[in-house]
């Protein structure tokens, strides 16, 4: 009888996607094949601390420790999402420890949680972008009245003002109004927050999730999904997250030129950061029919109304399939880095 493969399940965190994070953790633990995987559940609190299996509350060292030498795990499912787990710093801490983990390495996760410099990358690739102004903490806090007024100047009104590291939504405003508008840069600033502000582009979105096949070594766009926001004007976090917040539409019901245009895109996004394993990435299609990329999530989501699972299954994969492929890139991967060494 084979061995099952341990498969550590990373949920929780410090940031404010932590709910959100565990919601996703569960929903990997639940769809596992237990044929072939042992799952056990790593929750990082949101004190930092570290939970093994049903263990106690420890130091994020000595769950490490745990993991690496006690569990001997495997793979890392890395289920977290935004800082300190979207952001590079966990894929860091794995890589160092050699342990094979699903999704983006490192350097990939780092470049696409920091919106202005993804989008840098995504101009030099030949993408259409927002234009936006970027905005250090102390300017925020300095003048914020003045940096709203500015960027209503060049980029029009309303803008969309959120951080330039953080993913959900969260700390997200789309407003003209100043009454709205520099009370959230204030906030953002407080918090020691880069702030990115953006022009305000009213269109169509859809998101073009893209995975890696660990036995064809190809990036493979999934079917697009169209966002129709019910309980917001926007695709906010109650719109994400909450039971029939929106209408997901898959395949979106968009044209098959659109629809090749905006998987191309998807796959181009992937490419120029480095993505691995899985990414999705939200586009807009304004009233010329053209496309903007509005971000790269490297750690989609896995809740019951997340995005990702939902394109697989128009593709023909079930979650479990979903979750058993990302395990068997990430174990590729490693291997493959191995033989280079």
């Amino acid at each position: 009888m084979n061995k099952k493969v341990k498969v550590a399940v990373v949920m929780g965190g410090v940031s404010g996607e932590h709910k959100v994070s565990m919601d996703s953790g569960a929903g990997v633990l639940a769809n596992l094949p237990t044929d072939k995987y042992l799952g056990i559940p790593v929750v990082i609190e949101q004190d930092g601390s570290w939970k093994v299996g049903n263990g106690n509350r420890v130091p994020m060292l000595d769950a490490l420790a745990v993991l690496a030498r006690e569990e001997k795990i495997d793979v890392a499912f890395l289920a977290l999402h935004g800082p300190n787990g979207e952001d590079g710093t966990v894929q860091s801490m794995f890589h160092l420890m050699g342990i094979a983990y699903t999704g983006s390495d490192y350097y990939a996760s780092s470049l696409a949680m920091n919106k202005p410099r993804a989008k840098d990358a995504f101009k030099c690739a030949g993408l259409r972008v927002p234009k936006g102004i970027e905005v250090v903490p102390e300017e925020a806090l300095g003048n914020p009245a003045e940096v709203f007024a500015r960027a209503v100047r060049e980029l029009g009104s309303p803008v969309v003002v959120k951080p330039a590291k953080l993913g959900s939504s969260v700390g997200m405003c789309i407003t003209g109004d100043a009454k709205d508008g520099v009370p959230a840069i204030e906030a953002l600033g407080r918090k020691h927050l880069e702030v990115v502000i953006e022009q305000f582009v009213k269109g169509k979105e859809v998101t073009s999730p893209v995975i890696d096949d660990p036995d064809k070594g190809t990036a493979v766009a999934l079917p697009l999904i169209e966002i129709r926001p019910k309980v917001s004007g926007w695709f906010d976090y109650d719109a994400k997250y909450k039971i029939g917040g929106s209408d997901e539409l898959c395949p979106a019901p968009i044209s098959n030129e659109l629809t090749i245009e905006c998987k191309r895109i998807g796959l181009t996004a992937h490419r120029v950061l480095g993505c691995r394993g899985m990414s999705r990435t939200d586009i807009l299609i304004d009233s010329f029919g053209s496309c903007i990329v509005l971000e790269t999530n490297t750690i989609p989501g896995f809740t019951r109304t997340s995005l990702l699972p939902q394109s697989a299954q128009a593709a023909g994969l079930t979650y479990s399939t979903l979750v058993d492929l990302l395990i068997r890139e990430a174990v590729v991967r490693k291997s493959e880095s191995a033989l280079h060494l």
